[in-house]
């Protein structure tokens, strides 16, 4: 075999682990979705739970404001019942006091009612909040785990790109031009020994001058079959 054919099938390798390991970085990649989907999905919900008490208490200040316009019309009322002389003012000051004071009775039933929906939404945002800190820390260990993967398979790629690199210098820059074009295309190993005369890969026949020129000189042909690289063995 000629010698850079060997250099070649030597890089060759090299980026063969190399998508190994990039095949490995990018399966955590969904696994850490995965984590940060159930996550958001409990905080999504905790989030709508405390905007929801916020829009209540609002309505419970708005509540609270018309108690105490109500309770002042009601005070003003019976003011004006108890400074009436006659029966006829007498019997429209009260009818105007019932009133008033209904508007305070409803508007502190509003209130309470408020005062209600808040409590159990605190309770709720409450167990939300447990949720959320129990499943953070479920996750925590996990997501340690993938990040010291991650950093790991970092490391051996920054090793194996170094190693290519390294090999990649003792090919001859045609033929690891020519390599190259088809290896990131298929990003996985695309170049094949001849077997008799065909094509390891596809078993396409190879013509006579076509194997004889590899034989000689070392270069690579492409298959016209497959679309790999083809170089002579011994």
């Amino acid at each position: 075999m000629h010698p850079d054919v060997q250099s070649l099938l030597a890089v060759q390798q090299d980026d063969v682990q190399i998508y190994a390991l990039e095949h490995q970085l990018g399966q955590l990649a969904p696994r850490l979705v995965a984590l940060e989907k159930e996550r958001a999905k409990v905080a999504g919900t905790l989030d709508r739970a405390r905007r929801a008490i916020e829009a209540e208490e609002s309505r419970q200040r708005e509540s609270r404001g018309r108690i105490e316009t109500h309770q002042q019309l009601a005070e003003r009322s019976q003011r004006q019942y108890e400074s009436v002389t006659s029966p006829r003012e007498a019997t429209a000051a009260l009818a105007q006091l019932e009133q008033t004071k209904r508007m305070v009775h409803e508007s502190e039933r509003d209130a309470l009612q408020i005062q209600g929906r808040i409590n159990e939404m605190r309770h709720q945002v409450a167990d939300l909040e447990s949720q959320l800190a129990d499943l953070e820390t479920q996750q925590g260990e996990t997501r340690a785990s993938l990040a010291a993967d991650h950093a790991v398979i970092e490391a051996q790629l920054a090793a194996a790109a170094g190693e290519r690199a390294t090999r990649a210098g003792a090919v001859p820059r045609k033929l690891l031009q020519t390599y190259d074009k088809v290896r990131v295309r298929h990003r996985a190993e695309c170049v094949f020994p001849l077997r008799g005369a065909s094509c390891s890969a596809c078993d396409t026949a190879i013509p006579t001058q076509r194997r004889a020129s590899m034989a000689a000189t070392g270069s690579l042909e492409m298959c016209e079959g497959c679309g790999m690289l083809l170089y002579a063995p011994e």
